[in-house]
């Protein structure tokens, strides 16, 4: 089944950005063209909008493209993913530890699949080094659409936090980590903890890393 923009294998953090940068100007083109459209009917707007498909079988369409066209809010919410994803990719290939790795696999659109992450990297010597699950939760909500517990489960953190030598991150919105972090929160009730670092990046980016608690 083709995704939105398509997962990939086995590429510098360079190719991996440039490759997702290329897919998501396409998509925000794509989206302006169709909402452009839309809004020379201001009877019916927000009806047509909410029902609104993309089309994406137009022009010069990048490698990383796998659909024909999809519905507006999807392409919306992938559009934001992908934001973060490039943020997160970009602070990842600007850390010293990181200098010998590359992306072993990357879905920039895929739902959760059981063994898989959003973002794969290992080490020269093919060893994962990092786990990272990516979201752009609206939320001040820890809870909000179990997203937290769904990716604690990708990155096989839901009971304990793996000793074996890989880092996890949950890499999010700044509002979502803000919840996630709190102080409020009965963090006795739980095996793991995190340490909030951000991206310094125009997003305000945020990446938890999670340790045992």
């Amino acid at each position: 089944m083709p995704h939105i923009i398509e997962p990939f294998n086995n590429t510098s953090f360079i190719n991996a950005s440039q490759n997702l940068r290329e897919a998501h100007r396409f998509l925000i083109l794509r989206a302006n063209a169709t909402i452009q459209e839309l809004n020379r009917n201001d009877f019916q707007w927000g009806i047509l909008l909410k029902r609104a498909t993309v089309e994406l079988n137009v022009g010069e369409i990048p490698r990383l493209i796998g659909k024909e066209f999809e519905k507006l809010a999807e392409v919306i919410n992938i559009a934001a993913t992908v934001e973060r994803l490039i943020d997160a990719i970009d602070w990842f290939a600007n850390q010293e530890e990181n200098l010998n790795c590359s992306i072993q696999n990357c879905h920039p659109s895929t739902s959760d699949n059981p063994g898989e992450n959003d973002l794969v990297i290992s080490n020269q010597n093919g060893d994962v080094v990092i786990r990272c699950e990516v979201c752009d939760v609206v939320s001040n909500n820890a809870g909000a659409n179990g997203k937290e517990k769904k990716d604690l489960l990708n990155l096989g953190c839901n009971e304990i936090v793996p000793n074996d030598g890989i880092k996890r991150y949950i890499c999010t919105a700044p509002e979502f980590a803000n919840a996630l972090t709190s102080l409020n929160r009965p963090w006795e009730n739980y095996p793991y903890r995190y340490e909030c670092i951000m991206t310094n990046g125009p997003l305000s980016t945020h990446m938890l890393l999670i340790h045992p608690q």
